[in-house]
């Protein structure tokens, strides 16, 4: 750890400690491959210490699978002797989470400050591209989107999700997008997400009601520390999850939680800054030609992407077609939402991108990772994006790779993607996807039996 990240997270534990007397318990939490936290917990007492040598957990923890068990094939904890890895506090996270039977700190922890870290660990993964970008004297600006689903706590007597119920009428939700009503009649469960946000030092921005029964969005405003946004928004997932479980309801991440209702998107926005502040992409009243080398980038390196911005079996029920539904084409266009990337309209030259495509399933770290990468390459390589599509599109294009087998072969051939994100971690990457989706497939449901018997 550098001297200084030293100083300031003893600067940092000592204010918080003389803030918060009360408080006697802090969670340690990284984030693993399928986006999911895991650490220990701890008497507050040992952050100082922590501060100063770090603290061990063992590297699998990156990559077990999303019920935290080992994958077949996968040989970090079983072939290697299960070792640790050092972890550092990342300076800037201690605050306090407000769900349990009485209030915690929480901190997250990084391999990135050792000489050696886990090349696998997510953060690592995006720090590494952000200075590709810093290389080069740019340093990208970013803003998260994330839709979920709130379901009753309880399923049906199927197993099945049950549509959850209106807290003020009692009637099931219905599906009214940008509903002032529907936000009104969720507003308890709604002011206790922002307020645990608050407490954790995440600034959300606009709150809206969606097109699906219970789904809402909650934005996050710009954010020019990119894995301070990731860090937020990986966050905010599991303040949503744990917030719900206090108004006896579920709530889900999922792409598509059910078939006749529209899915979960995570949508990222993305500018570019040099040393000096200003946009890249600005040219008075026109996008800069470097904007376009980055979108055609990002269409040239759609397909090889698709596992990371759907990384799971379920992800690739949201890619339905349909202009409601989540884009299937290589397409790119201006202030046209059924487009994969989109130009929104730029006030005082705020040029940037929108991405689309990815579900609210995938990791944070890796969806703006693989999206910053495929920017990059198409700027490094000034590709070109072709002509904007101008009306909304609605059929699914044949090169766009929309079952999981099939994404992560694009994934595993992406020579673009090893250069900038590095070839052993793609490798991993594609193994550790591979070897869920088989376990998930290895696995006779009841349909099989009402089908086939």
């Amino acid at each position: 750890m550098t001297d200084k990240n030293s100083k300031q997270l003893a600067a940092e534990i000592e204010s918080f400690l003389a803030a918060n007397p009360a408080i006697k318990q802090v969670e340690v939490l990284a984030t693993d491959l399928c986006g999911h936290f895991f650490g220990k917990r701890y008497p507050i007492s040992k952050l100082a210490t922590f501060a100063r040598e770090g603290l061990a957990m063992p590297a699998s923890m990156f990559v077990l699978n999303t019920l935290g068990e080992p994958l077949e094939g996968i040989r970090y904890g079983v072939a290697d002797g299960d070792p640790d890895a050092h972890f550092y506090l990342v300076p800037g996270s201690l605050c306090l989470n407000s769900w349990g039977n009485k209030p915690r700190a929480q901190m997250l922890a990084t391999t990135c400050e050792d000489d050696h870290p886990a090349f696998f660990e997510p953060r690592y993964v995006l720090q590494r591209v952000i200075e590709s970008f810093g290389d080069r004297g740019w340093h990208p600006m970013v803003a998260f989107e994330l839709e979920f689903y709130l379901f009753d706590a309880n399923r049906d007597a199927d197993g099945l999700l049950q549509i959850v119920s209106n807290p003020k009428t009692g009637r099931k939700d219905t599906a009214t997008v940008l509903s002032s009503t529907r936000v009104g009649d969720f507003e308890e469960i709604i002011d206790d997400i922002i307020h645990a946000c608050q407490l954790q030092n995440i600034d959300t921005g606009a709150i809206s009601s969606e097109l699906g029964p219970g789904q809402f969005e909650i934005n996050f405003n710009h954010h020019d520390d990119v894995l301070r946004a990731a860090d937020e928004t990986s966050l905010f997932k599991r303040t949503v999850i744990e917030i719900a479980k206090n108004h006896d309801m579920c709530a889900s991440f999922i792409a598509k939680p059910m078939l006749e209702h529209a899915g979960n998107g995570l949508h990222m926005h993305i500018s570019v800054v040099d040393d000096k502040g200003n946009n890249i992409f600005h040219r008075g009243d026109t996008a800069h030609p470097r904007l376009h080398h980055a979108i055609g980038g990002l269409l040239e390196t759609m397909p090889a992407a698709m596992s990371f911005w759907a990384p799971s079996v379920n992800s690739y029920r949201r890619y339905r077609g349909g202009i409601s539904c989540a884009p299937v084409s290589l397409t790119w266009g201006n202030e046209n939402r059924t487009v994969a990337f989109r130009i929104p309209l730029a006030k005082q030259g705020a040029w940037r991108v929108e991405n689309r495509v990815p579900g609210a399933d995938a990791n944070p770290y890796l969806a703006m990772a693989v999206t910053l990468a495929a920017m990059l390459h198409g700027m490094d390589n000034k590709i070109d994006a072709g002509d904007a599509t101008t009306e909304a599109v609605q059929g699914r294009d044949k090169n766009l790779p929309l079952k999981m087998t099939e994404a992560l072969a694009a994934t595993r051939a992406s020579e673009a993607l090893k250069v900038i994100m590095g070839e052993d971690f793609i490798e991993l990457y594609c193994r550790h996807r591979e070897a869920e989706a088989e376990a998930f497939e290895n696995h006779i449901s009841s349909r099989e039996y009402d089908w086939y018997l």
